[in-house]
This record gives structure tokens, C-alpha cells and sequence, in this order.
């Protein structure tokens, strides 16, 4: 399915922006902001080959490693991710050339940050995982989003913190942690992304930050859980005014918050046909009418990504699905099978959900389509509990106009099971593809 959205708005814009201000009424700003933009498509993303990470951290597995960011250091680029296991250490790695066959280049660390959360990562039950991970430019801070994989105490948890790092003396500083009160911490603890700043003026009050992306997390009914993916905005906290656990306001987008009752409202996220599960189950509503239903089998942890250009835009989120029979037993959750995909948004719709014209469940992907990421074998083998070849990581460069997409297990060529492989696409535009790419900072080194 591939259902893409163009928009076509502009000499209607034109007309309406003349008899607006005749009649002395002002145009939204959201509206036309957004309507000279296309929505991306799978045509759009070009490939450009894969690279693998370590296999090896000073601490922690570096092959269930969660969490992927990138930063510019000394005009180098790297990236950041988090050793699975005891103190989730944050390792950073040189980002090496790529290849479109094996065996492919792999990333060596550079610096070993270690345990980042310094204390500060706070939950009910005493227990959490680091989720996701951004790196902010802008403020210079590293983003770690948290929680408990089994929680079924406090549906408010702090979800989001940050540290600062300094690469002179190579010490990390954690600063706090927050909450969203109201929203839950399953809806927010998956990742940080950045939201586009005209996007953030025109509809979120200038948050420039959101906070989600979506997963798994039990309890259910504790906080509750989204069953689709789930996006909130809010602006960068100042300790000062935020202090450590404290709340923070918040702008909803997209969420599927869990409801026992069947087909809802509220809805849940929708999604391909190919499932089934038995009745009864409230964590699967099976296909009706062509139309299928995120269910508790479908995972999304730090696997979302804005991406803003001249000419195109969209919301992307990178989940894997459960197919074939799905279905909860012996406390956990069992997929026959799975599959990649790639789900759109729209940013006009999210504008409208911030302006409170629709319910956060009443917008759905504009666009998706399934991915087969090489050197993998397709359909996915079956699995409890936790898919083996999740997406772990997904990150963008503004700069080059690069994706990067990581998937767990998914190279095994190193190790008995494999390491995380980096797919790497480079982002189209029509609109500039004419003219020249942006300015890349001084002395920049990409490979």
C-alpha cells in the first residue's frame, strides 16, 4: 500500500490570502506553511549502501545496543549509541565508508562516555532501559529517552533527560530527568526527536522538541500504552524554571492510547492485513474490512524521524510488524513472523491535532510501505517477547540529507548472531535537485 499525498494549494492560497486581508482576517499559519510541501515517498530515498557497528563496547553488549544519534566533532562525523546490559554505557563511534556488500566497513569507538544517567533516570519500580537517544545542536545536550519494560505502578514516570558532555576533559554531566504528566511515560519514553522550528512556531507554541515514538510497554492498561506510533512536542527544559522530575507542558500530535473495547474509540494505529489472533485477546483487534490494527506484537522504540526539505516532507516512523498468528501467552507476547516498514505522517494532519481540530487517534499514516534491509532474510522469523531484528535506532543528517537506519542483529558477518548494520539513504528533493546541496561546515569529513 502506498498512498502518497501532494499538495496543490497555492493559487488558492493566493486567493484566499487577498480576500483575507480585505475582510481583515488572518490565515493560519499552519495552512500555509505546509501546503507548498509534498509529501516524501518511497521513491525518494535513494540507497547508498550499510556500514556495521561494534561488536564489542568497554561496557555492556555493544549487539543489543539501543539508541542511535549523530554529531559533528571537529567536522568528523560520529555517532552515539548505548551498550545493552549492567550501566548502559554510551559509546561513540567514527563513522567509516560504506558498502553495498559484505563484508562492510565497521565502526570503531572512539569514546566510551559511560553510564550517562548518572542516578537521575527515576522510575516507580527502580528499573528502566535507555530507549533512544538525540544529540541537540542547538543547545548542546544529549537526549536519553527511558523507562521500565514492565511498569505497571507509575503511568507518570519521568520518561526524558539529558546530559552534557565535554569532549576536552571526556566527562558526561546528567543534568535531570521529566515527566509529562497526563500524556505517560509509555507514550514519551521511546525517543527525542527534533521538530521543524516553522513547524513549532505555526502549531506547538515553539516546541521544538517531541518526545515518543511508541513500543510495547506492559502494563497496558498502566499508563496506558499507544498502540501505534505516538508523538508529543515540548521545548528544551531549563533546570532553573524545570527542576529535576518535574513536569513538562506539553503539545500532543499522534497517539493510540490502549482501550480494551474492540475497534474502539479510541483507534488504533492502522496497518497491513496480514495477522490474526484469537478472540478475546484485547491486544489484537483482527482485519476488518481490508483495514488492519496495530496490536501488541508490533514494535517502535527509537525508530522515528522528522525530515524537513525545501520541497518534501513527512513524519517517518520505521516499526516491525507481527504477521501470520499473533498472539499473548505465558505472559508475553509471540509473532509467527514479521516484517519492516515504513510509515508516513503528514505533517499537515499532526497541525491539525495541535490545533485541536482532530483527536490525536483520528489521523493516520498518508503513506507506507514494507522494506526488506539487505542481508536479511525475509519474512522474519517468528518471535516472544521482543523481535531479534528491531529497528534500534534511526537518525538524520540535515547536512548531507542522509538517513540512517539501524537494525538489531541485522549483519552476520561479525559474531555468532550478528551486529547492528546502519543502512544509509540519501534523501531526494525535486524541488532542489537543481541546485547546490547546503554548505557543509568547515573542514567536514564524511565518507
Amino acid at each position: 500500500m502506498n498512498r502518497a499525498k501532494g499538495y496543490k494549494l497555492i493559487p488558492l492560497i493566493a486567493v484566499w490570502g487577498l480576500l483575507c486581508g480585505f475582510f481583515g482576517v488572518d490565515i493560519p499559519k499552519a495552512v500555509a506553511a505546509t501546503s507548498s510541501k509534498q509529501l516524501l515517498t518511497q521513491a525518494d530515498f535513494k540507497y547508498l549502501g550499510a556500514f556495521a557497528m561494534p561488536d564489542n563496547a568497554p561496557k555492556g553488549d555493544a549487539m543489543f545496543s539501543m539508541g542511535l544519534t549523530l554529531r559533528y566533532v571537529n567536522g568528523e562525523l560520529h555517532m552515539l549509541s548505548a551498550a545493552h546490559g549492567g550501566p548502559q554505557d554510551v559509546y561513540e563511534v567514527r563513522v567509516p565508508g560504506l558498502s553495498m556488500k559484505a563484508p562492510f566497513p565497521q565502526a570503531q569507538i572512539v569514546k566510551d562516555w559511560g553510564e550517562i544517567t548518572g542516578g537521575k533516570a527515576y522510575t516507580a519500580n527502580g528499573d528502566f532501559y535507555i530507549n533512544g537517544l538525540y544529540w541537540d545542536e542547538a543547545d548542546k545536550r544529549l537526549y536519553w529517552s527511558y523507562g521500565s519494560q514492565y511498569n505497571a505502578i507509575g503511568g507518570d514516570d519521568p520518561a526524558v533527560g539529558y546530559s552534557t558532555l565535554n569532549d576536552t576533559t571526556g566527562t558526561i554531566t546528567p543534568v535531570g530527568v521529566w515527566r509529562f504528566t497526563g500524556r505517560g511515560c509509555k507514550a514519551t519514553q521511546g525517543c527525542v526527536m527534533p521538530i521543524p522550528q516553522w513547524f513549532a512556531d505555526a502549531n506547538t507554541g515553539g516546541k521544538r522538541l517531541g518526545a515518543g515514538c511508541g513500543g510495547p510497554y506492559s502494563v497496558y492498561t498502566a499508563g496506558p500504552v499507544h498502540l501505534g506510533p505516538a508523538l508529543a512536542a515540548f521545548s528544551p527544559p531549563d533546570p532553573v524554571v524545570n527542576p529535576d522530575r518535574s513536569s513538562l507542558q506539553f503539545t500532543t500530535l499522534v497517539g493510540y492510547p490502549f482501550t480494551a473495547t474492540e475497534y474502539g474509540p479510541p483507534d488504533r494505529g492502522h496497518r497491513d492485513p496480514d495477522y490474526y489472533g484469537g478472540s478475546g485477546d484485547p491486544t489484537v483487534w483482527n482485519p476488518r474490512n481490508g483495514v488492519g490494527y496495530w496490536t501488541g506484537l508490533d514494535v517502535l522504540y527509537q525508530a522515528g524521524v522528522w525530515i524537513d526539505l525545501p520541497g518534501k516532507h513527512g513524519l517517518i516512523f520505521f516499526p516491525t510488524l507481527g504477521n501470520g498468528r499473533v498472539w499473548y501467552e505465558g505472559s508475553t507476547v509471540h509473532a509467527e513472523r514479521g516484517s519492516h516498514w515504513w510509515f508516513v505522517y503528514d505533517p499537515v494532519d499532526l497541525a491539525k491535532v495541535a490545533q485541536s481540530q482532530k483527536q490525536q487517534w483520528e489521523i493516520q499514516p498518508a503513506a507506507t510501505w514494507q522494506v526488506q534491509y539487505p542481508g536479511l532474510t525475509y519474512p522474519l522469523g517468528g518471535w516472544s517477547d521482543v523481535v531479534g531484528n528491531l529497528i534500534s535506532g534511526v537518525t538524520y543528517d540535515n547536512i548531507t540529507r542522509r538517513l540512517y537506519v539501524a537494525v538489531r542483529l541485522g549483519d552476520p558477518e561479525y559474531g555468532l548472531y550478528g551486529v547492528a548494520k546502519v543502512h544509509v539513504y540519501e534523501v531526494q528533493d525535486n524541488a532542489t535537485s537543481d541546485t547546490t546541496p547546503p554548505a557543509a561546515p568547515v573542514g567536514l569529513r564524511v565518507k
